[in-house]
């Protein structure tokens, strides 16, 4: 079980890079900042923890910042299974034990991301403080798209060829992430935000059925916040780095 002491994390120097064994596997991590909250940002598919490197820099100057490399990416060794939100649930309660850090903690997953963010805060309630989805697959996304009979809907094996190691575990692994996640009863009570991406003057199809999920996964959090990128894509943290850092600094303010 994740420790969730009040307010005081250990301060280390940006940038430093440690790592921790998982499972007979090294596992790179940052922490960067100090005192709470606590923002673990977790990336989305066939992203490390450099996804975030324009952007965690300055939401550490009010909070402590946890990043980390899941299995198969960056500085991580690879797995050698499929990978659920079970599996990279485990990973990551093994990296905020070593890392010292005590919470609870702010999740925020991007994309992929956000699945597994969704389901932590679903198994660890009590460790939680607040949730942040950006751009976040919905766990009936790939209904949905079906459904509307549109491409692009799931990752095809050809296209898993060119990702890493660790993306291709979780392709694998996610048609049970999606089961996982979907059975998720209660949805925390805490505070939850949605940022999701612009949506232009000319919609395609497949933006109008991410546009609706967005909405329904909202729905999914009663009392959430629901803000819209002002412009950009699915990369918010990226294509609209200054509006994504004022957006998750106001969020932890309401989450001390």
């Amino acid at each position: 079980m994740i420790a969730t002491l009040g307010a005081n994390a250990a301060a280390a120097a940006p940038r430093d890079l440690r790592t921790t064994r998982i499972d007979g596997r090294t596992v790179a991590y940052r922490v960067l900042g100090h005192g709470a909250p606590v923002l673990v940002l977790l990336s989305g598919l066939g992203d490390g923890m450099d996804s975030f490197k324009a952007v965690a820099p300055d939401l550490s100057q009010n909070a402590t910042v946890i990043l980390y490399d899941r299995a198969g990416y960056g500085d991580s060794e690879g797995p050698t299974a499929p990978r659920d939100a079970r599996a990279v649930d485990d990973e990551l309660v093994a990296v905020l034990e070593a890392s010292g850090v005590r919470g609870p903690y702010v999740i925020a997953g991007h994309s992929l991301g956000g699945l597994y963010a969704e389901y932590f805060a679903a198994r660890h309630p009590d460790a939680v403080a607040g949730l942040i989805l950006e751009e976040s697959r919905p766990a009936d996304f790939t209904r949905r798209c079906e459904v509307a009979k549109l491409g692009g809907c799931v990752v095809t094996p050809a296209m898993a060829r060119f990702l890493p190691k660790g993306a291709r575990a979780e392709v694998a692994g996610l048609p049970d992430t999606l089961a996982q996640v979907a059975a998720i009863t209660g949805p925390t009570a805490k505070p939850v935000l949605i940022l999701s991406r612009a949506v232009g003057s000319r919609v395609t199809p497949f933006e109008a059925v991410w546009a609706k999920a967005q909405d329904d996964l909202a729905a999914r959090y009663p009392g959430s916040r629901h803000l819209t990128a002002p412009a950009g894509g699915h990369y918010i943290h990226r294509d609209q780095d200054a509006w994504f850092i004022d957006r998750v600094r106001d969020f932890l303010l309401k989450t001390r």
